[in-house]
């Protein structure tokens, strides 16, 4: 077993490996391929090729690319008609658009485009199955248009390729058939309404009508974002539409297939062979650039705003209610903006440290500026330029190391841009991205190492990208130059390939010493059961709390993570691939976020998934930074004991409560320290006995177990009579009286009716005659949740669940004991990752509880899934 377990895990190792691999091997493989067809070519012919580009020409790609992508909104529009649960197309185009815009560019993700669909129809109500329908059946719509046009193209229009694209001219009408048989055999299905199912999901064949609607939108949008290029390229006798949008569709296949970002490099590289016979190369890369320019990088930008504004909106909604609106909505967006507009800048830094400058203006500029200050800036701008590609990811995280280096590397790398060509262009953007960012300090309070941050594999494929990108830039830039080891030593205005070679060493070198300085540095903490000396300053952090919940951490079945000051912590358990965080933060600590961060960046170093459960609205705005989502799970309730009384009418129930079971004879009584450890043998056989009654076993994690050394640290209330007990239940106490709560609550088969409800009324009664403020009951399940029409959908299975799920569990039963008391009501949550990891989070918290998958399903674990306090009394839960 443990070598099948080691053997899992390297090849999830390796297979982890090739996911960042394997893209950047294919970049580099199509720029080396791209560039022996450039290599005759300058960089400033191209450029300066495509500022000649007639306007007309790039209005015309603009016009038709906003036809492509208003064709695409479409999809959506469709899908919600096709699940049966339409929606205003103001919605469906904004969540089409935002998705197809950044997944296209960032490589045709389904992944991407799918999590970002679930993230906008998720907050309309619709459930994780019609979401999967729609996420298939914009799928299907683009490969239907795609066989489609592909199909007939390739069938009835063949076109001469290149012997090296395709070799036998039969084998690509041999595809357009079989692209025609697929779309046949999907209206085929349409029309006998077959039905699919993959895994528990049924997927329907949409219905003729609908598969039509389907293929003539997706065929337009093919018909334009292919036409886009024939527009661009210059006129040809021999070249007609037809011919373009077959080569476009074999390009955009093959891009598809590779992995890589937007299929960038391969399908230009691809599109630049086929066009070959027809013109010259820089006519074909002009209207390639900028179709990747309009098509793909403008669009995106667009999206990516749409989505902040999107996020902004709906953090501003739901935070209003907490009266922090624009605070959070601002640090929700502003840290993610700075880090995209700083990596772009460390792009910019790199790429014209690649590319040559003018030795004219150079000399002149040696009259200014010492030459050697000059080579210097040439060299450090790269630099600059590396360490604003690894800041940026600093920057999203709102580490204020990076918050501080980022401004001192921008206006250095200004400075150096200045410096080494007087490009005011770059130097401009540079300074003012630094003046935008300085009073920004506030967003970036993280107080964490640069070097213990963790780097997702998108970031690190992307960096990647840049620098293979910025080598063949620097090689394309110098090809005429012939290599010789004295370049490494030249100096001089005409020796600027020297001047880029020794940049790139540099990079690389630096590169090379973070990562060795990463790959030695211990964890920022460390990731074991506490010791006794941990356990010392857990207690005592947990006696100066004015809140109990933080002695569950007495159980010792939880890691405990401190803040640098000691002065806070959070318990957390980890099961599967998920860090859970029990509750809030225990403790008061200035660092309180950080801790949370902390937390986070821990579960993410260690490839997992942090999750916070039942936590409070005190640090909603960090779980939000996070970029994660809260589902409300229940409300907690809080009894003001001061006011608390059995007179009146008000108390008559308690006060028969009391008398019934002092009438039989019992009493409530507090015992504490070494009469505590002298009654643990009675109060075991208590507690073995409601197992017993209960029919299942201990559960951890959220609520207290049996355990002596756990129950030795906490007075115990017990119902007794003279010859035995019959239940306890062990205090939780606050400082400064502010709160007592009960955690393990048992009572044997001889107890008489009411006795937990007796032994609650006489605790209140103790806690108000002790000086306390307030009594927590616990929280109740599911309470609080709306079910109105547009409620989220979770709010409304779970007021389902509430009002009808009495064979479950009694969640209207302990919500109206509870109410007997008259408490406090106050929301819970656990905060989740977005998309479809939370169904795995929610397994991983459920099992975590049970003690494995098995105990999820037992009886008494649908007692304790929601913690402490469900425990309660008897007639509402036996």
């Amino acid at each position: 077993m443990k070598q099948n377990g080691s053997m899992r895990e390297k090849a999830l190792k390796i297979e982890k490996l090739v996911s960042f691999l394997l893209p950047a091997v294919i970049f580099s493989l199509a720029l080396w391929t791209l560039d022996r067809q450039v290599r005759h070519l300058h960089s400033m012919y191209i450029i300066k090729n495509i500022t000649i580009t007639p306007l007309s020409h790039i209005e015309l790609a603009f016009f038709l690319t906003f036809l492509s992508y208003l064709a695409l909104t479409g999809y959506d529009y469709l899908a919600v008609r096709h699940i049966n649960h339409p929606m205003p197309y103001k919605q469906t185009a904004r969540a089409s658009f935002i998705s197809m815009s950044i997944s296209y560019s960032i490589g045709f993700n389904i992944l991407t485009g799918s999590s970002l669909r679930y993230r906008f129809y998720s907050r309309n109500g619709l459930g994780l199955r019609e979401i999967c329908e729609i996420i298939v059946f914009c799928i299907l719509t683009f490969w239907l248009g795609f066989c489609f046009v592909g199909g007939l193209l390739f069938t009835f229009y063949p076109v001469n390729l290149p012997d090296y694209i395709l070799r036998n001219p039969v084998s690509l009408n041999l595809i357009g058939i079989l692209l025609l048989l697929s779309v046949a055999v999907y209206f085929f299905f349409s029309f006998r309404k077959w039905n699919f199912r993959i895994g528990e999901y049924q997927i329907r064949v949409p219905e003729p009508k609908i598969a039509f609607f389907q293929l003539v939108l997706s065929s337009v949008d093919y018909l334009l974002s292919g036409s886009i290029i024939y527009f661009l390229l210059p006129s040809s006798p021999h070249l007609t539409m037809l011919h373009v949008l077959v080569f476009f569709a074999l390009a955009q296949i093959i891009g598809l297939i590779s992995t890589v970002p937007g299929g960038l490099g391969v399908f230009e590289t691809l599109m630049l062979f086929m066009l070959e016979p027809y013109f010259g190369t820089v006519d074909i890369i002009r209207p390639l650039l900028l179709f990747r320019a309009i098509y793909y990088f403008v669009p995106f930008l667009f999206g990516f705003l749409a989505l902040i504004l999107y996020e902004y909106e709906e953090r501003e909604e739901f935070l209003k209610k907490i009266g922090k609106a624009t605070y959070s909505s601002l640090s929700q967006v502003v840290p993610q903006i700075f880090s995209i507009l700083v990596f772009l800048g460390g792009v910019s830094l790199l790429f014209s440290g690649a590319l040559p400058s003018n030795p004219r203006y150079l000399h002149d500029l040696t009259y200014i500026v010492p030459f050697p200050l000059i080579e210097f800036s040439r060299f450090f701008g790269s630099i600059m330029g590396v360490l604003l590609l690894l800041l940026a990811n600093g920057l999203w995280k709102r580490i204020d190391g990076a918050y501080i280096l980022s401004l001192a590397v921008l206006l250095m790398g200004g400075i150096f841009a200045l410096l080494k060509d007087f490009d005011y262009h770059e130097a401009s953007v540079l300074f003012t991205l630094f003046f935008f960012l300085l009073p920004c300090r506030k967003y970036f309070y993280r107080k964490s190492s640069l070097m213990h941050q963790s780097f997702s594999s998108k970031n690190i494929i992307a960096i990647i990208l840049v620098l293979v990108s910025f080598v063949w830039l620097g090689l394309f830039s110098y090809r005429n130059v012939e290599y010789s080891n004295e370049l490494w030593w030249q100096f001089g205005i005409n020796s600027q390939a020297s001047s880029f070679l020794r940049a790139t060493v540099g990079t690389f070198f630096l590169l090379l010493v973070l990562g060795i300085a990463k790959m030695l540095s211990p964890f920022s903490r460390d990731i074991h059961i506490p010791g006794e000396e941990e356990m010392k300053l857990a207690k005592t952090i947990i006696n100066q709390s004015k809140e109990t919940a933080g002695n569950l951490a007495l159980t010792g079945d939880k890691y405990l993570l401190f803040d640098d000051e000691k002065q806070a912590f959070l318990m957390y358990g980890i099961y599967g691939k998920t860090w859970v965080a029990m509750g809030d933060i225990v403790g008061t600590s200035k660092r309180a976020k950080e801790l949370i961060w902390d937390f986070y960046e821990m579960s993410r170093l260690n490839q997992g998934r942090a999750a916070f459960y039942e936590v409070s609205e005190k640090y909603i705005p960090v779980y939000l930074d996070l970029g994660m989502t809260l589902i409300k799970i229940g409300e907690e309730a809080k009894v003001p004991i001061e006011t608390f009384t059995l007179e009146g009418s008000a108390g008559k129930d308690f006060r028969y409560t009391v008398r019934n079971v002092e009438k039989k004879g019992y009493r409530f009584e507090i015992v504490s320290g070494e009469e505590v450890l002298r009654l643990m043998p009675e109060l075991r056989r208590i507690s073995d006995a409601w197992l017993q009654m209960k029919a299942g076993k201990e559960k951890r994690f959220s609520i207290g177990f049996f355990d002596e050394k756990y129950l030795s640290n906490f007075p115990i209330a017990l119902v007794r009579n003279d010859s035995e007990i019959v239940a306890f239940a062990n205090i939780w106490t606050g400082a400064e009286k502010e709160e007592i709560s009960v955690d393990l609550m048992r009572y044997g088969p001889n107890a008489p009716y009411r006795t937990m409800e007796y032994l609650f009324i006489k605790l209140m009664l103790w806690g108000k005659e002790m000086g306390y403020k307030h009594f927590s009951l616990g929280m109740a399940p599911l309470s609080g949740l709306e079910n109105r029409q547009f409620a989220p959908i979770w709010h409304k299975i779970g007021s389902l669940i509430f009002s009808h799920g009495e064979h479950f569990y009694n969640y209207r039963g302990v919500r109206e004991f509870k109410e007997k008391f008259n408490p406090v009501w106050s929301p819970r949550y656990i905060a989740l990752p977005k998309g479809f990891k939370q169904g795995l989070v929610l397994k991983d918290i459920a099992a975590l509880i049970s003690g494995g998958v098995k105990g999820i399903f037992t009886k008494e674990n649908k007692r304790a899934i929601s913690h402490r306090g469900h425990q309660t009394p008897e007639k509402t839960l036996e």
